[in-house]
Order: structure tokens, then C-alpha cells, then sequence
């Protein structure tokens, strides 16, 4: 699915709906620098990679109803993800470097509400990729990369209310 850099429903969230094809892996899929869907109900149905995968750059989720089967909202490496005012149902958010989530209800999902995992050994590998992109060949190598990683990592979450999650509401995953 492919929008404008601010995509946005006129009326009613609950009135503006856009359904998945089952033929596909993944809904809507973001590597824009910036952007931003306002006032829409995501409804999926069939996809398997989740509702909402931002690869690359910025996405933000304002005032949206996703209605999830399978991953749900996943953010990449390297993306960013802001979600406020929005619900939540199916399945589970797994943020990455960084999440902002505001005033968001998060519910009814067949796993854990919000997941957060620890970096694996291939984010470190491709978050040191990044860290050492233009310097010179004879730049001395860098090997504070996971604190350096850790330092970049920005969760944030207010005012959100998350409940009756099958597995519970949110689990941080340390290895």
C-alpha cells in the first residue's frame, strides 16, 4: 500500500477503513523519511508480517484504529515510530531503537500488548554498519558499538491504557 507523505481519513476514524489483501506479507509497509497517517482504521486480514512495518526513517500513527492478525505494528533498525491517540487490538507492538507511544489503548491481543527486545547480534552488526558509514579507511575502529547502540535506544510511553492481553501487557525480552 503506498500513501502521500500525510495520508489522513476526512470524518470518523471508525468510517475510514482500508483492508489488507491476504495475497500479501505485510499491510502497509513505511521507508519514507517522514510519515504520517491521521484518522484511519487499518483493518488486517490474512497478512502474515504485520500491520504496520516501518523499515526506514519515520512514521507516525495519529488517531487510528489498527484491528490486527499476527505481528502487528513492528519497527526496523533504524526506523522510528510515534503512535498517539489510537487503538490497538490483535496482536502486539515490537518497538525497536525508537517507539513513542501517547494516549494509545492497546487491548484484546493474542500475545503480549507491547514487546520490547533486546537487540540481537545482527542489529549490533548492522547498528555498527551505521556508526562507521564516512569514516576514513584509517579512522581507528569504534569498539563501544553496543553502548553506543544503548545510548541511541528511546522508548517512550505516556498515558497509555493497556489491557486484557492473552500472554499480559508488556514483556521486555533479555535474551
Amino acid at each position: 500500500m503506498y500513501f502521500s507523505p500525510c495520508e489522513s481519513g476526512i470524518g470518523k476514524r471508525e468510517e475510514i477503513m482500508i483492508t489488507s489483501e491476504p495475497s500479501h506479507d505485510s499491510f502497509v509497509v513505511s521507508k519514507a523519511d517522514n510519515v504520517k497517517l491521521m484518522h484511519l482504521s487499518l483493518i488486517q486480514q490474512g497478512t502474515v508480517d504485520g500491520i504496520v512495518v516501518v523499515e526506514s526513517g519515520h512514521m507516525t500513527l495519529e488517531n487510528c484504529i489498527l484491528k490486527c492478525e499476527g505481528t502487528g505494528v513492528c519497527v526496523l533498525t533504524g526506523a522510528a515510530l510515534t503512535i498517539t491517540d489510537s487503538e490497538i487490538t490483535g496482536a502486539q507492538v515490537l518497538p525497536a531503537p525508537k517507539l513513542k507511544m501517547t494516549n494509545n489503548h492497546i487491548y484484546s491481543n493474542n500475545g503480549y500488548g507491547v514487546s520490547i527486545l533486546q537487540p540481537t547480534e545482527q542489529f549490533f552488526i548492522v547498528a555498527e554498519e551505521a556508526l562507521n558509514k564516512g569514516a576514513a579507511s584509517g579512522d581507528k575502529k569504534d569498539d563501544n558499538t553496543i553502548s553506543k547502540v544503548m545510548q541511541n535506544l528511546n522508548l517512550e510511553m505516556n498515558n497509555n491504557k493497556i489491557e486484557a492481553n492473552l500472554k499480559g501487557d508488556i514483556r521486555i525480552v533479555t535474551s
